[in-house]
């Protein structure tokens, strides 16, 4: 998934509406990917995307952390973290949710990898008849939820 990330943040944020809120649930969301940037610095292999970032020990351990300073924000950080994964399990590349346990990637097939930056990923991914579907439905609840809140 690739736009479909920010109305499932946000759809997240709904649960407790309110700028913060909003902005630590895109930021919490989005924060998987910050390995990509790494990857980009020249800090790690390509193959570091998608790995340690993509599992659950990743999501339940900073959510820990988060409890620490804020256990209102933690199961938010956790439920953001987590849909990330689940939104981007449709792809190929799979993904290693039981690191460092299993280092087995797992994937739903649904839609092709088409890389993890710039333009041709973009291109790519719309290209492909299950990412308009996928985006469709997060749009969709994300929608409800707004009717929800706001009549």
């Amino acid at each position: 998934m690739q736009l479909g990330h920010l109305p499932l943040a946000l759809s997240i944020a709904s649960y407790d509406w309110n700028p913060r809120m909003a902005v630590f649930c895109v930021g919490m969301h989005f924060l998987p990917n910050a390995d990509s940037l790494i990857v980009k610095a020249g800090l790690a292999k390509p193959e570091f995307h998608c790995t340690v970032t993509h599992s659950f020990l990743f999501a339940f351990g900073l959510s820990g952390l988060i409890y620490l300073i804020s256990p209102h924000y933690a199961p938010f950080a956790f439920v953001a973290l987590v849909t990330h994964y689940f939104a981007d399990i449709g792809s190929t590349v799979g993904l290693p949710l039981l690191w460092p346990v299993r280092k087995e990637r797992y994937t739903m097939a649904l839609f092709r990898d088409t890389g993890y930056w710039g333009w041709e990923m973009y291109t790519g991914y719309y290209k492909q008849p299950m990412s308009w579907l996928l985006e469709g439905a997060t749009l969709l609840f994300f929608t409800y939820r707004m009717f929800q809140i706001y009549g």
